[in-house]
């Protein structure tokens, strides 16, 4: 990448500087809260620390065989960070910090949970000067527009040819701002942790979601299963898990609401093989099935009549994905451009479902907290 400017050995890149950026609108909206100044130097350096050792941990073979470990963990300066990583080092780091300043943990992870949007806004723009956060390439001519797509490739000699791919890394911006003004509106109202459980449940979905999307140089683990979707899916259990633990809201719901958890992952888990190989669709479907009349089930023990219309909505949007793949074999060697994109969206559409069924198990059960007890 070109530097912008030199400053002694320090090169400035574009990237570089959005990250400034990000660390800096991130400090900012942390330091609104007194209490939480203290803790943000702890935070800061778990970040750092963690961020980078998962990304060592996971970091493609190639590069793994090129440098070596050890090489890369020394190495700080030359990049290599994941996102997970550091939310999990920023968050040990206010644990140990709150501790120390007699601050409540809860209270903490709260306060930080806008500053890290912030920063994930900047750090996903950033990823436009690195080449990174694209999707597939798209040859359908009306989506060669930012920003659903951004030209990746142009041919000098072929002023006919360029090659487009998708913009995941604006819709994960996006993502992060829109959540971001999520948590400021409901900042004053909120109850302790409840800022920090739809942090992790907003970035969660969307992650499990768009990380899908990606093509490129992103952490696995055995061949193609994608570090950031499992981690994302480990914090959404976990999440879930402690809403059950601390507001038990009764065996039956707790029961509707694990199922709804584990169908949904499955599902969404199944996932990552059919964007590979699509034989296996049939058993993501099942998933999705069970997991969208398992939601039913749940919205109905939650909330009686008034569960009717998202009911409707949840399974009216299974029925018409699985209308949808039922239609045709979707032989990938015989699909048009169009067609081919009308497979991937009816895959994404199915992973969106799953998703809001985890979502709305972890809103209820949010809202289930916020209620006085009877």
């Amino acid at each position: 990448m070109t530097p912008l400017w030199t400053i002694g050995p320090l090169n400035v890149t574009p990237y570089s500087l959005m990250i400034l950026l990000g660390a800096l609108a991130g400090a900012a909206l942390s330091l609104r809260k007194k209490a939480i100044r203290p803790l943000l130097p702890a935070v800061i350096l778990g970040a750092l620390v963690f961020g980078h050792l998962i990304w060592v941990l996971f970091c493609p073979y190639d590069l793994e065989a090129a440098e070596g470990k050890g090489y890369m963990i020394l190495h700080i300066w030359e990049g290599g960070y994941t996102l997970y990583g550091a939310l999990l080092g920023g968050a040990l780091g206010a644990l140990a910090a709150a501790k120390v300043s007699r601050v409540r943990w809860l209270d903490a992870l709260d306060a930080l949970a806008p500053g890290a949007c912030a920063v994930i806004f900047f750090a996903r723009l950033g990823e436009y000067f690195t080449g990174e956060g694209i999707g597939r390439e798209t040859e359908v001519a009306w989506t060669h527009f930012f920003p659903v797509s951004v030209c990746t490739y142009h041919d000098e000699f072929d002023p006919l040819y360029d090659e487009w791919r998708y913009a995941v890394w604006f819709w994960e911006a996006l993502a992060a701002l829109i959540l971001l003004f999520i948590l400021l509106k409901r900042e004053k109202k909120a109850l302790p942790g409840h800022q920090a459980a739809v942090f992790l449940t907003v970035l969660g979905t969307t992650q499990i979601l768009l990380e899908q999307m990606r093509r490129d140089n992103y952490l696995r683990l055995i061949v193609f299963v994608r570090l950031n979707q499992l981690a994302a899916l480990a914090t959404l259990i976990i999440v879930l898990a402690v809403l059950l633990v601390k507001n038990r809201p009764g065996a039956l719901k707790v029961v509707c609401s694990l199922a709804v958890l584990v169908l949904a992952s499955l599902a969404d888990m199944a996932s990552e093989f059919v964007f590979d190989k699509y034989e296996y669709a049939p058993w993501m479907y099942l998933g999705m099935s069970l997991a969208a009349a398992a939601c039913a089930v749940m919205l109905f023990v939650w909330k009686k009549k008034k569960a009717l219309l998202p009911t409707l909505l949840v399974c009216g949007a299974t029925a018409v994905l699985l209308v949808g793949y039922a239609s045709r074999s979707w032989d990938e060697f015989e699909l048009s451009p169009v067609e081919d994109m009308i497979r991937y969206g009816i895959l994404y559409a199915t992973m969106a479902v799953d998703l809001l069924c985890i979502g709305l198990a972890v809103r209820l059960n949010l809202k289930a907290g916020e209620q006085p007890p009877r």
